[in-house]
């Protein structure tokens, strides 16, 4: 059942999207990997798109691709995420969220254009955010409510601003550091758990 969203997350997700092209140059809506993300199926059709965008990565360092490990953390949680009930691909937005990180994740390294100097602060990004996204793994496992719904859908546009942030870094020349989530982030996450506890009980 779609759940339709309330003006306020549709403009949010407008915003993020209008944000996202301002900072970095891209139109994700009109993106051409939107539609091969559409299309996929599975966590690792989305990987093997993402990682079009990634070949120069693959073997960097000689670390047995330690940045592809960290990114393939990252969109298998992203993705569990996305396919479960408290988000599921059912909020009627221009098109999923989870989608438009996974594009935004691709434009990010489409975008790097010093492999040497970017390399660490890209592993502590893709780090940062399956360690982030891990903590919501509590609501893939319990009834979804509209409100929880809503909170998932904006800590997802706060994720997609951080990649606009790295992806305007890295046009600039370098990626020294990753962009750190706001503390309203971590205020949403907390907010979700205690709207779940108070409607079935704190244990």
């Amino acid at each position: 059942m779609s759940i339709d969203p309330p003006p306020e997350l549709k403009s949010l997700f407008e915003t993020a999207l209008n944000e996202f092209e301002k900072r970095a140059g891209t139109n994700l809506a009109q993106h051409q990997i939107i539609n091969k993300l559409v299309d996929c199926k599975s966590a690792d059709s989305v990987i093997d798109v993402i990682q079009e965008q990634a070949q120069a990565f693959c073997s960097f360092r000689g670390d047995g691709g330690k940045l592809m490990t960290w990114l393939k953390r990252t969109v298998n949680v992203l993705y569990t995420l996305s396919t479960s009930d408290v988000l599921c691909e059912s909020v009627s937005l221009p098109f999923p969220p989870a989608k438009a990180l996974f594009a935004g994740i691709a434009v990010l390294l489409g975008a790097i254009k010093d492999i040497s100097s970017s390399y660490d602060a890209l592993i502590d990004l893709f780090e940062s955010f399956e360690s982030f996204l891990r903590r919501l793994d509590i609501y893939t496992k319990i009834p979804s409510t509209t409100a929880m719904t809503e909170i998932i859908v904006k800590i997802l546009i706060e994720l997609l601003s951080t990649i606009s942030l790295a992806v305007q870094q890295a046009k600039q020349g370098r990626l020294s550091e990753p962009p750190s989530f706001s503390d309203k982030s971590i205020s949403n996450t907390m907010r979700c758990r205690e709207t779940w506890e108070e409607a079935h009980g704190r244990e």
